[in-house]
């Protein structure tokens, strides 16, 4: 008798399992946050989306010199999720079908605390 292995067969199956996973857009960051019964950042989705982001900014701080000009203020100052939030909110209707990390981009642009 063939005795299969579990993790075996569990890999093999994943890798045939492909899927798409768009970027969110800022209309569908903006819907997210309209459906919210308080603080568009008090949601955990919301919460994990930008906490992602800065983690991954955060690492590539830390290993490239990549973000040097992106931001320039400590990031425990700058990485306020809220502020974040609320910013991303108040963008105009012309980014509705743009990637909404580009509205995290543009945040540290703006409050980076980086010359230009």
């Amino acid at each position: 008798m063939v005795r299969i292995n579990f993790s075996l067969v569990m890999t093999l199956m994943l890798g045939l399992y492909t899927t798409s996973a768009p970027a969110l857009t800022v209309q569908q960051f903006s819907d997210i946050c309209a459906s919210a019964p308080g603080e568009c950042s008090e949601l955990p989705v919301i919460q994990a989306y930008v906490g992602g982001a800065l983690d991954l900014l955060a690492t590539l701080d830390e290993q490239t010199e990549y973000l040097e000009t992106l931001y320039c203020k400590e990031p425990q100052k700058l990485f306020d999720v809220a502020a974040i939030v609320r910013f991303m909110q108040q963008q105009p209707e012309q980014f509705a079908n743009s990637n909404a990390m580009l509205l995290l981009i543009r945040y540290f642009e703006q409050y980076g605390g980086c010359e230009k």
